[in-house]
């Protein structure tokens, strides 16, 4: 959502009573106990008069005039709250913070006034850490996997779950890789392609050896390739396909998952033509690398031949095919 101000929602502005409007807001983005918000940011004309949200379940819709509205009064609260820090309690700092940020992902204010919070709240040992850790990465999920272009890919919101992610560690608590990527970062891939921080968040996940306890190389290999089969365009998921098959390749049974998931992709491009520059990117890099089988190599080069003579391979796809090729003649022999 755009941050601009048209001179019709300005006029507007001036003409509300904002606190009920905040309230009516915060009210309904309230964090469910499982499960994550789906959030969407509306124009006024899909709302009744008089209302600001729809709500089924845990989809959310508000309406552009409401945030900025809720947003003003939060943006208040937040100032008030960084001098007078008793007038305000840590419940309502979270609900002033959430909606910050969901008008502003980039407002590292509100960011590092939750850490300051939940920082607090860890240190006290009056709650369980556990808990208190579970709301907050629930909140900065509901933000970067609903239908919000600007903070699916927010470095800032990514950097606080980061940060979360690292307190599990401080507090010797299991993190769910498999599951965190499964439900934050593929979500968010989808939301915003080419979504480099949500991969790198990923890379995070899968190398933090504080976090990272017993991970099902197998099953997580299964979800990315998937993502990627459906979204085969995408290079940030092809990307971290190839770190996958890279790490822990030592042990026992990691030749035979990467030779599945070589084969799965190459008998997927094979079978749908596929010549865009994503997928060709990472074949010629697993086979310029040596990854490949010989067998699956000879298949590679069978499938290049094959789309190069067809004629229904668009021209920039033939490019791509041709570099593929020298890639691959340049590197593997070097392996």
């Amino acid at each position: 959502m755009s941050r601009a101000i048209d001179p019709d929602t300005a006029a507007k502005l001036k003409s509300y009573n904002l606190k009920p409007v905040y309230e009516e807001v915060v009210q309904a983005l309230s964090l469910p106990t499982e499960g994550l918000l789906e959030i969407e940011i509306l124009k006024e004309f899909h709302f009744p008069e008089g209302h600001n949200v729809l709500k089924d379940g845990h989809a959310i819709a508000v309406s552009k005039l409401g945030l900025v509205q809720a947003f003003l009064v939060a943006k208040s609260r937040l100032e008030w709250w960084r001098m007078e820090r008793f007038l305000r309690s840590d419940d309502e700092m979270f609900d002033v913070t959430f909606v910050i940020l969901l008008f502003d992902p980039e407002h590292l204010t509100a960011a590092n006034t939750r850490k300051v919070i939940v920082q607090e709240q860890l240190e006290t040992d009056k709650m369980d850490p556990r808990k208190i850790l579970e709301r907050e990465k629930r909140a900065v999920d509901s933000l970067l996997t609903s239908r919000l272009h600007r903070h699916t890919k927010s470095p800032v919101l990514w950097s606080h779950r980061r940060w979360v992610i690292s307190q599990y560690a401080t507090y010797h608590l299991p993190v769910d890789v498999l599951g965190d990527i499964k439900s934050a970062v593929c979500v968010a891939g989808e939301r915003h392609p080419r979504n480099y921080y949500a991969w790198c968040h990923a890379r995070f996940l899968v190398n933090n050896d504080t976090i990272n306890n017993n991970i099902d190389r197998g099953k997580l290999l299964e979800v990315v390739e998937t993502w990627c089969a459906l979204n085969h365009t995408d290079i940030s998921g092809w990307s971290f396909l190839s770190f996958l098959l890279d790490f822990n390749k030592d042990v026992p049974e990691a030749q035979a998952q990467n030779s599945g998931v070589i084969a799965n992709v190459l008998g997927r491009v094979d079978a749908l033509r596929l010549s865009n520059e994503s997928v060709w990117v990472f074949l010629r890099t697993l086979a310029g690398a040596g990854a490949m089988t010989d067998e699956a190599y000879a298949w590679f080069r069978e499938i290049q031949k094959g789309l190069l003579e067809t004629e229904t391979t668009p021209a920039e796809g033939k490019a791509v095919l041709r570099k593929a090729v020298e890639w691959c003649e340049t590197y593997r022999g070097r392996n």
